[in-house]
């Protein structure tokens, strides 16, 4: 009865409120709630939980806060959700995958949204592409590779994921000779063919490669001969950075919107299209003060959670970017990344 009594009690008070005090204060009732492209203990999911933990404290309101795995499409059912379901009122934030932007600027029929509608909050981590070569290759630096008179081997999981991607993009831009071996799925499985020299090494982030080859890279039966980001990551520190090594501006275009660009925004947080610009403006500096909170920081070391943080503000430009290019570049792009793709529409969304 007491509980019935204090829902009426409520209800009256937001009844004879202003209309837009009541909505203000319905919406403070409603939980914060991520939406989770990927199933429960997943990398994506992992981050969003420990991020779920120590946001609530942040917001002005200190909601509740509640994390919902939407399953499938590679993040795509995720997305739709926030796209077409969400209420664009600053009470729901969605972690998918950035590559369904990279599908849409390439003009494929699957993408049923806009994702330059989205607003973006920030992303805990940007990943780190690498190379790492097996001793057993014979190539220890990249000036062998360059010179390889075969093709360096590559272990991939699928013919166009990601590994594949930056694998084609380094060959492309870099002169290095190289041969996707398909069907790894994961690096643990790539590292696996490669200590039995089924394959000479595979390309992939720093995040994961640095558990699935710690053995290998801390006996020196692998080492890592290529980085791939704006900076050096902290733990290699001396390994040569593709930009760097980019010898024309064709080379640096296809190293910076093929591979730099989709490890920044792949695990981005967003929200739905129509987000008033106060709530994006709030929940950003909550997403930023949250992922500096020592707190936080230390829960994600606990679970070996790297955090290298990106404002929201970085991912909006680098999305625009994306979507500036000229139909020329996209289809350049294009050819590099997914050669065994039909051409489709080489127009601009």
């Amino acid at each position: 009865m007491a509980i019935l009594s204090s829902g009426l009690l409520v209800a009256a008070l937001l009844l004879a409120l202003p209309p837009a005090f009541a909505d203000r204060a319905l919406a403070q009732q409603r939980p914060l709630t991520f939406i989770v492209g990927a199933g429960a203990g997943s990398v994506f999911d992992n981050y969003t939980r420990t991020l779920a933990g120590h946001i609530g404290r942040h917001l002005p309101d200190r909601p509740h806060v509640v994390v919902r795995n939407m399953v499938g499409g590679g993040g795509s059912v995720a997305a739709e959700y926030l796209y077409r379901t969400a209420r664009p009122d600053g009470r729901t934030v969605g972690n998918w995958a950035g590559g369904l932007i990279h599908k849409q600027i390439f003009g494929s029929k699957e993408v049923k949204l806009d994702t330059r509608r989205f607003a973006w909050v920030g992303a805990i981590t940007t990943l780190h592409p690498v190379c790492v070569l097996t001793r057993a290759s014979g190539i220890g630096d990249l000036p062998a590779w360059a010179a390889a008179k075969k093709p360096v081997k590559l272990g991939v999981g699928g013919r166009n994921d990601a590994a594949a991607t930056m694998s084609r993009v380094f060959g492309a831009a870099l002169g290095l000779p190289i041969k996707i071996i398909d069907g790894y799925k994961g690096p643990v499985n790539a590292r696996l063919a490669a200590a039995k020299q089924e394959v000479q090494g595979s390309c992939w982030y720093w995040q994961a490669v640095k558990k699935a080859w710690q053995k290998m890279l801390a006996a020196r039966s692998g080492k890592v001969v290529l980085q791939a980001m704006t900076r050096p990551h902290p733990d290699l520190p001396s390994v040569p950075n593709a930009l760097d090594l980019a010898q024309s501006q064709d080379a640096r275009f296809l190293i910076m919107y093929g591979v730099h660009d989709p490890a920044k925004i792949a695990r981005a947080y967003s929200l739905p299209p129509g987000t008033p610009d106060e709530r994006v403006a709030v929940l950003r500096k909550a997403f930023a003060d949250t992922v500096a909170d020592p707190s936080f920081v230390a829960d994600a070391n606990s679970l070996g959670l790297e955090i290298r943080p990106l404002d929201g503000a970085e991912i909006e430009k680098t999305v625009s970017g994306l979507f500036k290019l000229s139909p020329k570049r996209i289809v350049q792009l294009r050819k590099v990344l997914f050669p065994e793709e039909p051409g489709g529409d080489d127009r601009t969304p």
